[in-house]
């Protein structure tokens, strides 16, 4: 798989994430259960949603298409 396939499936990924952060699919208005080591499913939800939104930056970062460019 190329760098660039790569670069571009983190991009549509993060954008997928993003949207669907603010749909009742990850914060459904009112609702607190399941629980979590005590954290209403909100919580918890948005911390892993964070956690893999920063893996994919992590990623996205080393697959960068201009990162192997020097500065001229």
């Amino acid at each position: 798989m190329s760098k660039r396939l790569i670069w571009q499936l983190c991009g549509a990924l993060v954008i997928i994430m993003v949207i669907l952060t603010f749909t009742p699919v990850i914060t459904p208005k009112g609702v607190a259960e399941p629980f979590l080591l005590g954290m209403p499913y909100t919580l918890w939800s948005g911390i892993i949603l964070s956690f893999v939104l920063l893996g994919l930056t992590i990623i996205g970062s080393l697959v960068h298409p201009g990162r192997d460019h020097k500065d001229q």
